[in-house]
């Protein structure tokens, strides 16, 4: 699905927190996947996961073909080492999905021995981020805690993660797109593959994107199902007026 909003090289995968990019990268941020366990320890009890992320990654390259799956930070939920049951469940879903691609995994604040883990799965790059290049189109991918490489901040297209955007409607909450484009740059901010997380409801923000000069108010609010809800300033407005 192609949004006027991007360059013509990378597509939102319809219904899903994906992108497809030069039609042979699918990138996906933010699994957290042990979050379940954790939670357990808080007294909530979520099914576990497994069953459901490759399900849907299964899903994503059957609608995509893409070749190469990178995930753009925070795969695991635990920050440093996480406990046996959490790295059974890595080591598990990574062996079936590994089966499906050549995976790209781009350290997040979470990812901590991430490289450790698994090392017989999946290449690893660090928090500074990668850049896709195919011609002379550049797109760089980095999970956004720390700051990208002057490689990264230099390509045309720089995508992030890390903040889990969401929308309020009805008591639920939704991942969104945040998307921006200004003097020939365009930004993308991924909402978190796993909907389970906690985050930010855009409703409630006001700041700058991390590391560049795009103001978050500024950014249009695009929803998984590809609706173009204007920027988040406008929504912020429609919202107030609403209550």
């Amino acid at each position: 699905m192609h949004n006027k909003l991007l360059p013509t090289y990378i597509k939102f995968v319809e219904g899903y927190p994906a992108l497809l990019i030069f039609n042979r990268y699918l990138a996906i941020a933010d699994l957290h996947i042990g979050y379940e366990i954790s939670e357990r320890e808080n007294g909530i009890h979520i099914p576990i996961q497994k069953a459901r992320y490759v399900k849907r990654i299964k899903e994503l390259k059957d609608l995509t073909g893409a070749e190469e799956l990178i995930i753009v930070g925070d795969v695991k939920d635990s920050i440093m080492m996480p406990n046996a049951e959490e790295i059974s469940e890595l080591i598990s879903i990574f062996e079936e999905i590994s089966k499906l691609f050549k995976i790209t995994i781009i350290q997040g604040n979470h990812d901590a021995y991430i490289d450790k883990i698994l090392r017989n799965f999946a290449s690893f790059a660090g928090a500074e981020g990668i850049v896709l290049k195919n011609g002379r189109a550049k797109v760089a991918l980095a999970h956004g805690h720390a700051r990208p490489s002057d490689e990264c901040m230099k390509s045309s297209t720089l995508i992030l993660a890390h903040l889990h955007f969401y929308i309020k409607y009805e008591n639920s909450k939704y991942p969104v797109w945040l998307v921006g484009r200004k003097n020939k740059k365009t930004i993308i901010l991924m909402p978190p593959f796993n909907d389970l997380l906690s985050g930010y409801y855009v409703e409630d923000v006001e700041a700058k994107v991390p590391f560049t000069d795009f103001k978050l108010q500024e950014l249009k609010v695009i929803t998984l199902d590809g609706y173009d809800l204007g920027t988040l300033k406008n929504l912020k407005s429609i919202i107030e007026e609403a209550d």
